[in-house]
């Protein structure tokens, strides 16, 4: 009898939140991304700073008069090596651009997360498990 081992690829893992868009619910976007980043062993430092760049992002797409309807839909999508979160907005007129990131959100950016990008209102940040920022 012969035992073989075959190697599966890992399943990037994908995680939808659908929230009410207020400030106030960024505790729940940070408890989730902390969530994420555990499962797949990032270190605590690595979790604190993608849980800060995501605060960043939920509070500046938050940033608008917004009706009772307003939605902030969040999308972590977690490989063995880099968790990704996709957060955009709906029920609100003005779309989000990259000019909308003041001095000081740059920077927190910069410092925590590997990569930003502000596309088509969709707000992208960017954590790799070994990664220095």
């Amino acid at each position: 009898m012969t035992s073989s081992v075959r190697y599966v690829a890992p399943v990037a893992e994908h995680v939808d939140i659908e929230i009410p868009l207020h400030t106030r619910h960024a505790s729940t976007v940070r408890a989730v991304a902390a969530a994420v980043c555990a499962d797949i062993g990032f270190s605590v430092d690595a979790i604190d700073d993608l849980r800060l760049g995501v605060n960043e992002a939920v509070a500046l797409l938050a940033d608008v008069d917004a009706g009772d309807d307003a939605r902030i839909k969040i999308t972590f999508e977690a490989s063995d090596t880099a968790v990704t979160v996709r957060c955009s907005r709906r029920g609100v007129a003005d779309e989000l651009h990259p000019g909308d990131l003041d001095v000081l959100a740059r920077r927190i950016l910069d410092a925590v997360v590997d990569d930003y990008a502000i596309v088509g209102g969709v707000f992208t940040v960017v954590k790799r498990a070994d990664s220095g920022a």
